[in-house]
């Protein structure tokens, strides 16, 4: 996270939205840039494990969330985008479809590739575990079986294939017993998660910004303060 390799939806989000939204394409590319690029193995070590430790990246995103332009609601509503479209099994479309859901609902598009990030290797297997399960409830005459992490990363590549070559025989033979018992149950999942975080980030965002404006307020009444004496007394002479 902080000091560790891009996201894996973050090249591909990057480039589109820098093409559909060019200033907020800008905004992005300034806020995550590097000075130099590191090598292959380093990022994919610093993804693994943030090189400045979890909560230095914690701080990091928070520190990048309040700077975010926009109103305290769109930037939420942002993060709740990405956040809730993770939970989904489309994996690599999750910047894509998070900056969709943010423009539809007028979220914040920075904050939403903000959000898809907080889905990395150490939360993929428990979220797909888990949308796994609780798609196999939803889903009548559905049996939950285990599956190990192996089998779903399995998976993956095969849709890649199946839909490549467009094998919609080897797609529903071997794809979707697994894939769609994780959307079934991703798709609530995230929904729950989305509004979750909404609720969670609107509050403090709000009185941040509330007290920044007091802030410059206040600094603005100190300035005009010194500056009307000095007038005044200009005037008198």
């Amino acid at each position: 996270m902080a000091g560790s390799a891009c996201h894996p939806d973050a090249r591909a989000g990057t480039t589109i939205i820098s093409l559909a939204f060019p200033l907020c394409g800008q905004h992005l590319s300034v806020m995550f840039r590097r000075r130099m690029t590191l090598p292959l193995l380093t990022r994919v070590l610093h993804f693994m494990w943030p090189r400045t430790g979890w909560g230095r990246a914690v701080a990091y995103y928070w520190h990048r969330l309040q700077r975010i332009p926009g109103t305290p609601a769109s930037i939420a509503a942002g993060f709740a985008c990405g956040l809730g479209v993770s939970f989904t099994p489309f994996v690599g479309l999750h910047t894509i479809l998070a900056f969709g859901a943010a423009w539809a609902l007028r979220g914040s598009l920075l904050s939403a590739f903000i959000g898809t990030l907080l889905i990395n290797p150490w939360t993929m297997p428990p979220i797909w575990i888990s949308t796994y399960y609780f798609g196999t409830l939803l889903l009548p005459g559905t049996e939950y079986a285990a599956v190990p992490i192996s089998q779903f990363i399995a998976m993956f590549g095969t849709m890649t294939r199946s839909l490549l070559r467009l094998d919609w025989p080897h797609f529903a033979e071997n794809v979707l017993p697994i894939f769609w018992p994780m959307l079934v149950g991703g798709i609530p999942m995230g929904v729950a998660a989305g509004f979750v975080s909404y609720f969670l980030l609107e509050p403090p965002l709000r009185v941040l910004r509330a007290r920044r404006a007091a802030k410059r307020e206040e600094a603005r009444s100190r300035r005009a303060a010194t500056v009307l004496p000095r007038a005044g007394a200009e005037d008198i002479k």
